[in-house]
């Protein structure tokens, strides 16, 4: 299951944080719980495994797509072994639900791209399954068809994401929060949003100037990062070192974000709106920011594009 919901992330409209990744996958159902682990070693260890999946599968499918095969179990039927393929569909499914206004126009141009995915991963799938009573014969064909399924969908978004940078537009990020300021009403002998303990009329309100003396309420402009410490539900939050970076001509967008647990995830995106996720995280953004810069430098921009042989996985 996992396996096709990150091969519907790496061929999809759109791209995702692995933030948000790593939510859904802990939580198939509403992808608002984070996994939990027995302590900070556990996990690294699995969320880095996770990230160098992401990694792999993005590699294979813009690397060696003709290649492509999805990972998918095997049952003995009837003396011979068939493909089990309804939890690989159910994954990417998946994905497309999670966003599916921006597959949708897809779907209605090439639905036979999807007809086995929808067969064995929806429930209205499942249903018409049980009242065709398939042959074994026939169910293998479906599932021998699903790599090529893939391949067609995979092709289809890599050249609309072209068409997009042609146009000058950004590709859309599933789960990105924009670096926007966002307004909290608060009063001036109440502590500052800010966290820093001190009343707000000590703290930001010092350097508003005069205010009106019958205006007890003021408005604060809380960054990204501020802005979580006031919220019950915590979102991604972008590093303000984040930056967009050109060498030779060619540009990339330098994503660092935090992962929930004190580090810092680094993710490269390139031209194609494809991305580059470097498997550990890091102790702060400005590590992470040198970290990329140095490979940049060292290596050429071109060591951080998904085009190049060298591969997507980051240690």
């Amino acid at each position: 299951m996992m396996d096709g919901f990150i091969t519907a992330l790496a061929s999809g409209p759109n791209l995702m944080m692995p933030t948000s990744m790593l939510r859904w996958i802990g939580d198939a159902e509403n992808g608002e719980e984070s996994p939990t682990f027995a302590n900070a070693a556990e996990s690294k260890h699995v969320v880095g495994l996770i990230i160098r999946y992401w990694n792999s599968i993005n590699d294979a499918l813009n690397n060696a797509l003709d290649e492509y095969e999805p990972l998918v179990l095997e049952s003995e039927s009837s003396g011979r072994m068939v493909s089990v393929i309804d939890e690989w569909c159910t994954g990417y499914y998946k994905c497309i639900a999670i966003d599916r206004a921006a597959w949708t126009p897809l779907m209605a141009q090439h639905p036979e791209w999807f007809t086995v995915i929808m067969l064995y991963g929806t429930e209205d799938g499942w249903d018409q399954l049980k009242r065709r009573q398939d042959s074994v014969d026939e169910h293998q064909a479906y599932a021998d068809s699903l790599a090529s399924s893939v391949r067609n969908i995979h092709r289809y978004w890599v050249d609309q994401r072209r068409l997009q940078i042609a146009r000058g537009e950004v590709p859309g990020v599933i789960g990105r929060r924009e670096p926007l300021r966002r307004a909290v009403k608060v009063g001036r002998n109440d502590p500052c949003p800010c966290g820093s303990g001190k009343k707000y009329k000590r703290c930001h309100g010092a350097t508003e100037g005069a205010q009106d003396a019958t205006n007890e309420i003021n408005t604060f402009d809380l960054t990204p990062a501020e802005h979580t410490a006031t919220e019950a539900e915590r979102y991604p939050v972008r590093s303000p070192l984040s930056q967009r970076v050109a060498r030779d001509g060619t540009a990339v967008e330098i994503e660092i974000y935090d992962d929930g647990k004190g580090g810092w995830l680094l993710e490269v995106v390139d031209e194609f709106g494809t991305s580059t996720v470097w498997d550990d995280s890091f102790a702060t953004d400005s590590a992470a920011l040198a970290e990329v810069l140095k490979t940049i430098d060292t290596e050429g921009i071109v060591s951080v594009i998904s085009s190049t042989s060298t591969g997507a996985t980051r240690h």
